[in-house]
């Protein structure tokens, strides 16, 4: 990815108590940031160019607008670009909108290695714990897919990519999904 405008982890911290992000959400996020520093790093020492700032700093607000958007779906991701290019940061906020599987994957191979890691790492943390793929999808079928039919057959449409993009990642990471030395 190009070299683009990253906001300083002071300026991270700025925006997150400027729009009140409760403690889950931000523990949520560590755990989330735990881990895409991780794959990241791996993918880097593996010859990845992969921008490890850019990394850090969309795992710590990708959930910026998470609250302020409840009931909205994915509309978090496009709250936060919106706020982050008011903020002067319009590339990095981009990062954040892609955050969604749909938006990782309609990308396909366009789709920048910092937005894939954020999303997969976003799925590897249930509330601020870290779990595997299968239990995040069998949270999310029980949790959401009991609430329609169609949310259901939401979460199980990207099941089968999301573990495509789990393969791809991990084996660029040269990790295995237990993310041993996390």
């Amino acid at each position: 990815m190009n070299s683009i405008k990253i906001p300083s982890l002071g300026e991270c911290e700025a925006l997150l108590l400027e729009h009140n992000v409760p403690e889950n959400v931000l523990a949520h996020s560590e755990a989330v940031r735990k881990v895409a520093d991780f794959l990241a790093r791996h993918m880097k020492g593996n010859g990845v160019n992969v921008d490890l700032d850019l990394v850090d700093a969309a795992a710590r607000v990708h959930d910026l607008m998470k609250i302020e958007c409840l009931g909205q779906d994915h509309m978090h991701g496009i709250e936060a670009k919106r706020v982050l290019a008011e903020k002067g940061y319009p590339e990095f906020g981009e990062i954040l909108k892609q955050h969604g599987l749909d938006e990782v994957l309609k990308f396909g191979k366009g789709t920048p290695f910092e937005a894939k890691i954020l999303w997969y790492a976003d799925k590897r943390v249930n509330h601020d714990k870290i779990v595997s793929l299968n239990e995040r999808f069998a949270y999310l079928k029980e949790r959401y897919g009991s609430k329609s039919e169609a949310k259901l057959k939401e979460i199980l449409s990207t099941e089968k990519p999301a573990f495509a993009l789990e393969k791809e990642l991990l084996k660029m990471a040269k990790v295995n999904e237990d993310l041993k030395g996390l």
